[in-house]
C-alpha cells in the first residue's frame, strides 16, 4: 500500500465522529481568527501611534515594560567641557554721531581735543606660577595685536606633591590707549581658565563728551538687558553690538519705553558679522522716549553690548556714559554704587532749563504683562535710610518706570528692590561742583552676587574706590590685592554688615602699588562696583565687576535607552 493510500484510508470517519471533529474544527478556527485578528489590531494601534509612541517607551524604558535597568537606574552625571579661551569684548571710544562737528567754530567744536580711551588688565596665573598666552588685540581678526600681556612657558612645571599652593603671579597692561573695540583672550593653562580681567575709561575735558565713562570688558552672550537710555531731544544713544567669535549673529532688540513697548520693526534680523562692531542709533528706533531699556537677544554668535548715552544741553556738555548689561530680570535687584550730591547743590542743578533730567534716579524695566508693586530700600555707610518720597511704587507693566532719589544726603548707597513680578532697573547718579557748568552722569546697573575668583582690575590714570553691600545680611569678602609689578599679597578681609554700604580704597587697603584685587565672597549675598572720578573735573563712571570666568563649564549626562 502505498503513502498517498494510506492517507485516503485514514480520512475515512463514521457519521458521528466526522460531525464532532467538523463542529471541533469549526471552534479553533474562529479562536485562531480571533486571535489573528486581535494581533492586526493590536499592532494596527502600535503604527498608528507612530513614532511618538515609540520615542516614549524608549525615553520610559524600564517604567513601561519593567526590565532588568529598572532595578538598577542609571546615576546622572556631570561631564566637563574642556577649557576653551577667555574672552572679554571691550567697546571702543565714545563717538560723535557722524554729522556732528563739520564746519563748526573751534571754539564751541564738539570734538574733543584731550579725549583719551585707556584700557588696563590684569592677567593671573595658576597655582603653580604659571601665566597663560594672553593679549589685546583688536575686534578684527585681521588685524595685528594690540598688546602683548603674557606667555606660556614651553614647558609647565609639574606640582610637587605636598608643596603648599603658590600665591601665584600677574601679568598686567598698565594703560593702553586704543581707539578700536578690541578683546582680551587669555590661552588655559593645564587645561583650566586662570582669572583674567579688563577695563576701560574714556575720558575728555572739552567737547560735546566732555566727562567720563567707564566699564568692564564683558564676557560675551546671547541675552543682554540695558536699562536707563534716554532719546530725548539732546540726548544721543548708540547702542554698540560687537562680535568676537567665529559665527554670525542675529539680533532681535525689544524696546521699552515710559508708555509700553516700542514696535519697531528695524529693530527685528539685525546681522553683526564676526569680528565686527555695528553701532546703532536707538533714536532711530525709538525716538522722544524719556527713559528707554532695551533686551537684546542674538542668534548664532553671542554678543557683547554697551549703550554709549550721551547729554547735550544746548552748547553745554551734559555728561557721557557707558550703559553696560544689567542682571536678568527677577524679583528682587540690588545696585551699589549709587552716589548723592548734597541736596541744596543737586536742587539748584536740577532747577536749571533743560536740566530736569539731572537728578539721581532709579530706572525700573518691567518686561511682563502686569503691573508690578516695588519695595525700595536704601542703605547708605551707617545702614537703612528712609527716602524722602516714600519706598513703594507702581511700576508700569512691559514699560520703564522712575522714581527720583532726589533728597538723599550727600553720600554713597545702595538700592534694594523686592518686586511681585520679574524686573531689571540702574540708577543714574549726577556730579557736579555748581550751576552753569558741565556735569556728569554715570549709571550703575543691577548687579549679580559676588562669587568666587573674581577680578576687579583698577584704572590707570583715575581716582577709584569700590562700593560693597549686603542688604539680606553680614557677609565677609576675601580681597586679595594684585600689584603692578606682578606681585600677590595675602589677601585682606573686608567684613560687610548686614543693610549697609562700605566704601574701600584700594591705596589704603593695599598700598599704592595696587592694580586690582581677585574677591570672593562668603557669607550672606553681597554685591560690588567701582566708583571712578576725573582728576580735575567733574567726571563720574560706575563699573560693575564681572563675572568670574575661572569655573569650567560643565553638562549633566544622563545615561539610558
Amino acid at each position: 500500500m502505498n503513502r498517498s493510500e494510506t492517507n485516503d484510508h485514514s480520512e475515512v470517519k463514521d457519521p458521528e465522529t466526522k460531525a464532532t471533529e467538523a463542529k471541533a474544527t469549526e471552534t479553533t478556527g474562529k479562536r485562531r481568527q480571533a486571535k489573528k485578528a486581535g494581533a492586526v489590531a493590536a499592532w494596527g494601534v502600535v503604527s498608528g501611534a507612530g513614532i511618538t509612541l515609540v520615542a516614549a517607551v524608549l525615553v520610559a524604558a524600564g517604567s513601561v515594560f519593567p526590565g532588568p535597568a529598572a532595578a538598577k537606574p542609571f546615576d546622572v552625571q556631570s561631564a566637563q567641557l574642556p577649557a576653551g579661551q577667555t574672552v572679554t569684548n571691550c567697546v571702543g571710544p565714545a563717538q560723535l554721531l557722524q554729522s556732528s562737528g563739520a564746519g563748526t567754530d573751534p571754539q564751541f567744536s564738539p570734538a574733543s581735543s584731550t579725549s583719551s580711551n585707556q584700557i588696563s588688565a590684569l592677567v593671573l596665573s595658576d597655582d603653580q606660577s604659571t601665566l597663560p598666552t594672553s593679549s589685546l588685540v583688536s575686534l578684527s581678526p585681521e588685524a595685528s595685536p594690540l598688546a602683548k600681556i603674557s606667555s606660556q612657558p614651553n614647558a609647565t612645571p609639574s606640582p610637587t606633591p605636598g608643596a603648599a599652593p603658590s600665591l601665584g603671579k600677574a601679568a598686567g597692561l598698565p594703560a593702553k590707549n586704543v581707539a578700536v573695540p578690541s578683546v582680551l583672550r587669555a590661552d588655559p593653562v593645564n587645561d583650566r581658565r586662570t582669572p583674567a580681567g579688563a577695563v576701560q575709561v574714556f575720558s575728555a575735558q572739552d567737547g560735546d563728551l566732555q566727562g567720563l565713562a567707564g566699564s568692564s570688558c564683558q564676557a560675551p552672550s546671547n541675552d543682554l538687558w540695558l536699562v536707563g537710555a534716554s532719546t530725548e531731544v539732546g540726548r544721543t544713544a548708540i547702542l554698540n553690538i560687537s562680535n568676537s567669535s567665529a559665527t554670525p549673529a542675529t539680533i532681535n532688540l525689544d524696546l521699552y519705553g515710559a508708555s509700553g513697548q516700542v514696535q519697531s520693526p528695524g529693530a527685528r534680523g539685525l546681522l553683526v558679522a564676526p569680528g565686527t562692531n555695528r553701532a546703532i542709533v536707538l533714536a532711530g528706533l525709538a525716538p522722544g522716549q524719556k527713559e528707554l531699556a532695551v533686551h537684546l537677544r542674538s542668534t548664532g554668535g553671542p554678543v557683547a553690548a554697551v549703550i554709549q548715552q550721551s547729554v547735550l544741553r544746548g552748547l553745554t556738555s551734559g555728561g557721557v556714559e557707558n550703559l553696560s548689561p544689567a542682571a536678568a530680570p527677577n524679583q528682587r535687584q540690588v545696585i551699589t554704587g549709587i552716589q548723592a550730591l548734597d541736596p541744596a547743590l543737586a536742587s539748584k542743578i536740577a532747577g536749571q532749563s533743560g536740566y530736569q533730567d539731572a537728578q539721581s534716579t532709579l530706572q525700573v524695566a518691567v518686561p511682563g504683562g502686569s503691573d508690578t508693586v516695588v519695595q525700595v530700600k536704601v542703605y547708605g555707610q551707617g545702614g537703612p535710610v528712609a527716602l524722602p518720597n516714600g519706598g513703594v511704587f507702581t511700576a508700569k507693566a512691559g514699560s520703564v518706570t522712575e522714581l527720583p532719589l532726589s533728597g538723599l544726603p550727600a553720600g554713597n548707597y545702595t538700592v534694594d528692590l523686592n518686586a511681585d513680578a520679574q524686573m531689571t532697573a540702574s540708577v543714574r547718579s549726577v556730579r557736579g561742583s555748581k550751576t552753569g557748568e558741565a556735569i556728569d552722569l554715570a549709571s550703575s546697573a543691577a548687579a549679580a552676587k559676588i562669587t568666587d575668583s573674581q577680578v576687579i582690575v583698577l584704572p590707570s590714570g583715575a581716582a577709584s574706590k569700590l562700593s560693597f553691600s549686603a542688604p539680606g545680611g553680614a557677609a565677609k569678602l576675601a580681597l586679595t590685592p594684585i600689584l603692578r609689578n606682578g606681585g600677590i599679597l595675602a589677601a585682606k578681609s573686608l567684613d560687610v554688615k548686614a543693610g549697609t554700604t562700605v566704601m574701600v580704597d584700594p591705596a589704603q587697603l593695599a598700598g599704592p602699588g595696587v592694580a586690582g584685587f581677585l574677591v570672593s565672597a562668603n557669607g550672606d549675598a553681597v554685591y560690588g562696583a567701582q566708583v571712578v572720578t576725573q582728576a580735575g573735573g567733574n567726571g563720574l563712571a560706575i563699573i560693575g565687576i564681572p563675572r568670574s570666568v575661572v569655573n569650567q563649564p560643565s553638562m549633566q549626562i544622563a545615561l539610558g535607552y
